[in-house]
């Protein structure tokens, strides 16, 4: 079983296409094919469906799927860890931010990581628990930066603390209940989801088993902090998002914060990765900065 054949495989399932992932990996496509074909012997199952349009993967290709991107991704934290420390600063880390994150000490954070690391390429994404569960198992994500339940936490996931987040609820600035105090008053409204049900994007489920009303009225799911605050602000839908998100967004001036007087839940965004997968030393030096700017970021809003 060959790293590079695991990898085009990789690239494969991405792009849909022998022709591309040979090429990602400067190959041909023949000898791409030889390759995926000693993989499926060696497995004793098909791993690819080969169609006009493309290529897919088969039920044995996808549950083979979260093993191969395991190996990838172990190989090269692996390999980064042994030359971070014999000194060579070179590497990736992708890891997802929450909004609360995001767009509070994360952009400083991250001009102090590169500062200090040049040579270390960050991905940073979109993303809240329980979404970026997979990502974390097959070693897509080196850690996540997201609000979460840490009771219900999966039990192969590690959670730190990081800081405690300010949740407000916002619709658009003419809705009937723009100035509703009372969650009680928002029981017949419809709701945009930021994350699954499960997630901290659905934190008005909590509030309102809380003060003892029924579930709230899910009309949307969106898990993209971007297009939030638009969706809201041109439909009836109500959401809840981190404060930060409602003052820094292209569409502040057609929404508002509504001034419910009822206490609502303070989600905490923990550093979330793996428990039984170390971090290479760039990953905890990219945390540490992180920590480091949210502890004064903090300290700044409360002065």
């Amino acid at each position: 079983m060959k790293l590079q054949t695991l990898q085009a495989l990789i690239f494969i399932e991405e792009v849909g296409s022998l022709r591309a992932a040979a090429q990602l990996l400067h190959q041909s496509q023949p000898a791409l094919s030889a390759a995926i074909q000693q993989l499926e012997e060696e497995l004793k199952a098909p791993l690819l469906v080969r169609t006009k349009r493309g290529v897919t993967l088969t039920p044995f290709g996808q549950a083979f799927m979260k093993h191969a991107r395991l190996i990838v991704s172990e190989s090269r934290r692996a390999h980064e860890e042994i030359s971070q420390l014999r000194g060579d600063w070179e590497g990736h880390i992708t890891f997802a931010a929450s909004p609360a994150v995001a767009l509070g000490a994360l952009p400083h954070a991250l001009a102090s990581f590169s500062h200090e690391y040049p040579g270390v390429t960050v991905n940073v994404r979109d993303g809240l628990y329980p979404a970026v569960s997979p990502q974390l198992r097959d070693g897509t994500l080196d850690f996540a930066l997201t609000a979460a339940h840490k009771h219900d936490l999966d039990a192969d996931l590690e959670a730190q603390a990081l800081l405690v987040s300010n949740v407000v609820i916002v619709a658009q600035s003419q809705h009937p209940l723009a100035r509703a105090t009372r969650l009680a008053e928002l029981q017949d409204c419809r709701w945009a989801f930021s994350s699954a049900p499960r997630g901290p994007g659905a934190i008005i489920r909590d509030a309102f088993a809380r003060h003892g009303l029924p579930e709230p009225k899910l009309g949307l799911v969106c898990e993209s902090f971007l297009a939030l605050p638009g969706i809201v602000a041109h439909s009836d839908l109500m959401t809840t998002m981190p404060r930060t998100l409602f003052l820094r967004n292209a569409f502040k001036d057609q929404l508002c914060s509504v001034p419910i007087e009822d206490e609502l839940p303070s989600p905490t965004i923990y550093v979330l990765r793996r428990h039984d997968v170390s971090l290479t030393p760039a990953a905890a030096g990219l945390i540490r900065w992180i920590q480091h700017h949210t502890l004064n970021h903090h300290l700044s809003v409360a002065a």
